[in-house]
């Protein structure tokens, strides 16, 4: 996940003067020491753990109103994620589209079995429609890549730790937690 390799010493993404206010914020405000550059390479799937543990618990304290463009973030990941994922369907589904298209425009005949590309320049408004809204659906499509989805999974990765600076320290959140003291008047 992208939040987990953004905070590895290994990892290049960030500059380091990025990456090392990341870590400070995060022993700031969430009291855990990271791994070192040598501790990671020492055990590097121990590192990840804790990196991933740390995430969550951001992304626990990052939900709200108050967060609303990590929310975005967060949504709009989902969503291409989604559609990554529904790319050989829809763009199977729009290839159906375009032959569909092909046969109501007459350019495509079953029986016999011809072709007419001339009718393309006059294919009549149901096949015309059916092939324009076909192809433009397939192309839509294309957008969703494995390298979009990376960009936004960084870009979400990093409006996660930005917010750590909006976030109330440890220590801070342990005392509006704790119970208020009694009364003892009389």
């Amino acid at each position: 996940m992208p939040t987990t390799i953004l905070l590895r010493h290994r990892d290049t993404f960030l500059d380091d003067y990025t990456k090392n206010r990341y870590r400070a914020a995060i022993k700031a405000k969430l009291g855990v020491d990271l791994p070192t550059a040598q501790d990671e390479a020492q055990d590097p799937a121990a590192a990840d753990r804790l990196y991933s543990g740390v995430t969550r618990h951001l992304r626990e304290l990052t939900r709200g109103k108050e967060h609303s463009l990590l929310l975005k973030e967060n949504i709009a990941y989902g969503f291409h994620r989604n559609m990554l994922a529904m790319k050989p369907l829809g763009v199977s589904t729009s290839l159906v589209g375009i032959a569909v298209g092909l046969f109501l425009s007459e350019t495509l005949q079953f029986s016999p079995f011809r072709i007419h590309p001339g009718k393309l320049l006059s294919p009549g408004a149901v096949g015309g429609i059916t092939l324009f809204v076909a192809t433009a659906v397939l192309i839509s499509w294309m957008y969703f890549t494995e390298a979009h989805l990376k960009r936004i999974g960084y870009v979400y990765a990093e409006r996660l730790f930005e917010s750590i600076a909006g976030l109330q320290s440890r220590r801070a959140r342990s005392k509006a937690t704790a119970p208020a003291a009694k009364s003892t008047e009389v």
